[in-house]
Order: structure tokens, then C-alpha cells, then sequence
């Protein structure tokens, strides 16, 4: 017997409504009633106070959605969320996105602007030296933007390479160790880059693009949508006011380690995934990845998926099960997140995307990464 929307009307906020996927769902029964109460009291007003503010994007708000419920870095005691990467134009509401989820979901936002002459402890934070009222000198801690639990590293790539390696251990192990001391933190990462303007920015380590879950790309404004964005940016102050929290920082956690305990991954779509990834380190042998290659005269592609890059990859098919009300993963699951899963992992060899641009005739190297890396999954997958 399939679930009806009467049957769960104790879950539904007023001032959200019934999130409108539901009403789609057939039989069987969908998922469990502690799924649905935290998709209708949570998760669904996040994705409806991001689509509130910002216009259109909308492949961009689920993304960041789903990024923050699944299970990404997984150490031995630390179960971290997904981080995610946004690599657009100026203009398309990154940065605006970014503080959307303290307010919805409580707890602290700080931010970290990328330049040229930040230092680690710019982002871990410092020792200062402190005189107490007796006139006695001591060292004080003061914490730094690596201590938020949402957390905007806007221009990323404005950071010299030793800041960029301060992000790692946060981001990665959810600790911050300055002194010889140790600090727990739990944070969530929203990463944003410029593709536009080049000088002064670095390459981005192979070791911190691991850590993040997803790299999006934005949409390009129709003439209604730039006309929308005049009518919102108009009425921000009542689009503001309308925006409320509608849990604490640590329920976003316990939603987290559930759909990561509770969405079942068969081991035959394991394996699948496994042998996806396996291929995705050597995929000259395909069909259309082999006539690239010999356009190029080479491999076009050096390495693909890590053992890292799975497990994330396995956070966001459970994260999208959940959020289609299912409490276990498709097959479609899986490769609907490839895309901004394999964006950042696959590494491709130097000058091919150039070369593959001017030959195929696309506008950029982002649009021909992306043709390559749909030619490997609907190839390979």
C-alpha cells in the first residue's frame, strides 16, 4: 500500500508545503516514516529556501542539497559531508548560495577570501600574544574560518599552494591542529572559482580535489530569468525575512549518518561501480574515447576515479536514493551523480582538452571535459 499525502500530514511544515516529488511516487511504499519526516521538516525546505533566492540553477541547488546529506570523508571516528566546488562565471548567485544553509540550518558561517598572500594560519587561526589583568603575557588561540560549520572558501585558487594544503586536514579529517593541539571541528565546505580570470590563481591539488564530492557548473540566464533576478534582487529584504531555521547544526549530522546507515547498496551495484572506476584509470579501449584518442595521437586521459573518489561517489548514489524517498540505491542512481563526481577526478593529460576544444569546435575546455567524460559513462557505465 502506497503512502499517501494524508497519511503523512504530520510531517509537512506550513510554511513549505509537501515537497511536490512526492505526489509522484508509486507504489510500493516509498521509505520509512523518520525518511520522510526529515525530508519533509528539512531537507526539503533547504532546497526550497535555496530555489527562493536564487534564480534558475536549479541542477546547482539540489547538488549543493544532496552534498550536504551525504556521507563524504569517512575516517575512523569522523563521518564528513560532501564538500562542493563551483566553477563559473561571475554573476550566477555562488557566493549567495553560500550563506543560505546557516540560516535554514543553524549554526556558525565564516568565511575565507582567496588571495595571493594568505597564510595557513590565516584559515586554521593563530596564538596571539595576550596580557591578562595582572599584566602576565600569554598566548591565546584565536580560531579562524576553519572553525565554521558552513564554510566559503570563495577564489579558492587565489591561495599560494601552502594555504591550499591548511584545508586538507579540516576538510578532510574534521580536525584542526595548530601548536601540537588538536581541535575537532565538523565542517561543511562551499568552494567557488572563476574560470574567467587567470592571473594570480593556482592549480588546485590533485589531494584537495579528492576531498570535494562535486563540481558544478552553472546555467546560462534566458531574458525571463535575467528579468527575475531585477524582480528578486528587488525584494530581498521580504525574500530574507521569509527564510527561517528550521533545525540546529547537529540535526543536519544525524540526518547524514542515517541515510548513510539506513539507504542499502546491493553488492552487484558495488561491483558495477567498481568496475567503472577500475576503467575510468585506462578508457582508451572505448568506442568514441578511442577515436579521441587518435585525433590527439595519445591518451587524452592520465587517471580517473581514487579509492577516495568511490567512497564519495557511494555517499551521493545513497544521498539521491534518499531524497527520491527510496531507501536503496538504482543503478540510475549512480550514474546520475557521475558527472560532477568525475568533473574534478578526471585528470586529463596536458593539452588535450585545448586541442579536443579547437578540433571538435566547442565554446570552452569546460563543455569539451564534460563531452568527454558522458562519451565514458554512457561507454563504460
Amino acid at each position: 500500500m502506497s503512502l499517501s499525502l494524508g497519511s503523512v500530514s504530520r510531517f509537512i511544515d506550513p510554511d513549505f508545503g509537501p515537497d511536490p516529488y512526492f505526489e509522484k511516487i508509486l507504489n510500493p511504499k516509498p521509505a520509512g516514516d523518520k525518511h520522510i519526516e526529515y525530508m519533509f521538516k528539512i531537507i526539503w525546505p533547504l532546497l526550497a529556501s535555496y530555489r527562493k533566492v536564487l534564480v534558475a540553477q536549479r541542477a546547482m541547488t539540489t547538488y549543493t542539497v544532496l552534498s550536504q546529506i551525504a556521507a563524504g570523508e569517512r575516517d575512523l571516528d569522523y563521518l564528513g559531508a560532501g564538500h562542493i566546488l563551483y566553477t563559473d562565471y561571475p554573476g550566477k548567485g555562488k557566493t549567495l548560495l553560500a550563506k543560505i544553509p546557516s540560516i535554514v540550518l543553524g549554526g556558525v558561517f565564516s568565511r575565507f577570501q582567496g588571495a595571493n598572500d594568505n597564510l595557513p594560519s590565516d584559515f586554521t587561526g593563530n596564538r596571539i600574544l595576550d596580557i591578562d589583568y595582572n599584566g602576565k603575557r600569554f598566548f591565546r588561540f584565536v580560531q579562524g574560518p576553519a572553525f565554521g560549520d558552513f564554510i566559503l572558501v570563495d577564489e579558492v585558487n587565489r591561495n599560494p599552494p601552502r594555504t591550499l594544503s591548511s584545508l586538507l586536514e579540516p576538510f578532510g579529517e574534521g580536525t584542526v591542529t595548530n601548536f601540537g593541539e588538536t581541535y575537532r571541528v565538523r565542517p561543511y565546505g562551499l568552494f567557488t572559482m572563476n574560470p574567467v580570470e587567470t592571473e594570480g590563481t593556482h592549480p588546485l591539488p590533485e589531494a584537495l580535489l579528492d576531498r570535494i564530492m562535486f563540481k558544478m557548473t552553472g546555467e546560462w540566464f534566458t531574458a525571463d530569468q535575467f528579468a527575475e533576478i531585477l524582480d528578486r534582487t528587488n525584494q530581498y529584504a521580504t525574500i530574507r525575512a521569509g527564510l527561517k531555521q528550521v533545525c540546529d547544526i547537529g540535526m543536519i549530522h544525524e540526518i547524514r549518518e542515517f541515510f548513510h546507515t539506513s539507504v542499502y547498496m546491493h553488492s552487484d551495484i558495488r561491483k558495477r561501480m567498481g568496475h567503472f572506476a577500475e576503467i575510468s584509470n585506462d578508457p582508451h579501449r572505448f568506442g568514441h574515447l578511442r577515436l579521441f584518442t587518435e585525433k590527439f595521437d595519445g591518451p587524452i586521459i592520465r587517471s580517473g576515479l581514487s579509492g577516495r573518489g568511490i567512497i564519495y561517489w557511494e555517499g551521493a548514489a545513497r544521498a539521491l536514493a534518499a531524497l527520491r524517498y527510496r531507501d536503496y540505491v538504482c543503478a540510475e542512481d549512480a550514474e546520475k551523480v557521475l558527472l560532477p563526481i568525475l568533473r574534478h577526478r578526471i585528470i586529463f593529460e596536458p593539452g588535450a582538452l585545448v586541442f579536443m576544444t579547437h578540433e571538435l569546435g566547442f565554446r570552452d575546455t569546460t563543455e569539451t571535459a564534460d563531452v568527454i567524460i558522458n562519451t565514458l559513462i554512457k561507454e563504460a557505465w
